[in-house]
């Protein structure tokens, strides 16, 4: 004889708030697992060169050249970069390696003309996942990878840089690293990390990863209240904690960092660069 429906309502009635409480709790834990900083991941993730993939060298104008080169780790790590440099490669020349903009990454030597008597390296992020998603459920599922990509960047920075350091017309003692826009924080913590490099170059960017998301949702997220969850979610999930700019910034001491941020800049709260 099958239940009644009242049966079931009343079985269902005594699960749910067990199953509800037992899924808070996971999420719970998990929220917890991803707020605390994973700067141990840095060092375990660094890898040995495995592989090089150079693409053929182009002739740029200014007496430049430029090639293509992916680089690959023992450990799974690839990073994908763009080299420009002097035809001549027979004097060492200081070296200025480049994180821009997401879809700029190693492009971003397109737009730098000649930049004089220097070696410059742009960077892709590590992220194999589509460049625009389609709908909630592929962005959904580009998850895990761009989360990937956050903690792996400054891995790959230090692996590209083992290849940089070892090519003719570079100079190993001088080596410059630059980040812009999304790539200060990563900048920020290969610099500290690498005593390659002698100098870094923080350029539009600031502190407080949770509050600068929060401020870019302002137009997508009316209310306060949910925009401040929102910006939360959004902190923990890009590993904010972990990338923290002025955590990393001082740990670069006592070589130099050059910070240069804007006072009216749109997504960039002023008191963030302040600080």
């Amino acid at each position: 004889m099958n239940p009644s429906p009242k049966r079931w309502r009343l079985r269902w009635g005594r699960w749910i708030p067990g199953l509800l409480l037992v899924m808070l709790r996971a999420e719970g834990g998990w929220l917890a697992l991803q707020a605390r900083p994973k700067h141990a991941y840095f060092g375990a993730r660094r890898a040995a060169i495995s592989g090089i993939e150079p693409q053929p060298v182009q002739a740029e104008a200014g007496g430049f050249v430029s090639q293509a080169v992916r680089v690959r780790g023992d450990n799974g790590l690839v990073v994908d970069l763009r080299v420009l440099r002097p035809a001549d490669d027979t004097v060492r020349r200081p070296l200025v390696v480049v994180l821009g903009g997401h879809r700029t990454g190693r492009d971003a030597v397109d737009l730098l003309g000649a930049p004089g008597p220097v070696v410059v390296a742009a960077l892709d992020y590590p992220y194999d996942g589509p460049e625009r998603p389609r709908g909630w459920r592929q962005s959904l599922a580009t998850i895990p990878a761009a989360r990937r990509a956050l903690l792996d960047t400054p891995p790959a920075v230090l692996l590209a840089l083992d290849w940089l350091v070892t090519q003719p017309g570079v100079d190993p003692a001088q080596v410059e690293l630059v980040g812009v826009s999304l790539g200060v924080p990563f900048a920020a913590v290969a610099g500290a990390l690498d005593l390659r490099i002698r100098r870094v170059w923080l350029i539009h960017g600031g502190a407080g990863n949770r509050e600068m998301l929060t401020h870019n949702l302002r137009s997508k997220v009316p209310s306060d209240f949910l925009r401040g969850l929102a910006g939360w979610l959004a902190y923990l999930l890009a590993h904010g904690p972990t990338l923290e700019a002025e955590y990393w910034t001082p740990r670069s001491s006592p070589r130099s960092v050059i910070i240069i941020g804007a006072r009216a800049a749109r997504r960039l709260p002023p008191e963030r660069v302040v600080r």
